[in-house]
């Protein structure tokens, strides 16, 4: 092996030893699937989901898209057939489906936004109380939240703590 080869593999071995060794005592965490991912966070999701309000405004705003996309069939079907008026006529009730529609959907979400910010507000706590016994225990120097990185190995355990997390904070609240 020439010496330009040797010294390449060395320079290589002691630049990725120091990348592992900074790699230690850093973890990733992501707040958001911890606090939808605990077994209160299922239970008030299912909850919402089994609740008349919530049925009744997917419920319509599933109806109201059935109708809207058959009426937008109809149109492509018969668009030949069809006078311009009632072109115009399938159009309108089209957009005006639409409109209905997007409303609908915001009105679950806010439903959804309520169920969200409140497990967030109940979970507070617990979910820094466990996050604060994980970093003394596992003697972590720096904390990252997921949403601040472009990417990293989630399937790493020693580096995604989120699971973890979620697990403690299902065994404490049992």
């Amino acid at each position: 092996m020439s010496i330009i080869k040797k010294i390449t593999v060395l320079i290589s071995l002691v630049l990725f030893s120091n990348i592992s060794f900074l790699m230690e005592g850093i973890a990733v965490i992501d707040y958001n699937a911890i606090f939808l991912g605990t077994d209160l966070a299922r239970e008030r999701i299912d909850d919402l989901r089994d609740s008349s309000d919530y049925k009744d405004l997917t419920d319509e705003a599933q109806s109201k898209d059935s109708e809207r996309i058959k009426l937008a069939e109809r149109l492509q079907k018969e668009e030949s057939t069809l006078s311009d008026e009632e072109k115009e006529e399938i159009l309108k009730k089209v957009q005006t489906l639409y409109q209905s529609i997007q409303l609908l959907s915001q009105q679950i979400q806010a439903k959804e936004q309520e169920v969200t910010q409140k497990l967030q507000a109940d979970q507070a706590e617990i979910v820094q109380k466990v996050v604060n016994e994980l970093i003394k225990a596992k003697k972590i120097k720096m904390l990252l939240n997921s949403q601040a990185l472009l990417a990293f190995d989630r399937t790493d355990e020693k580096i995604n703590l989120t699971p973890e997390v979620v697990d403690l904070i299902n065994k404490e609240r049992k």
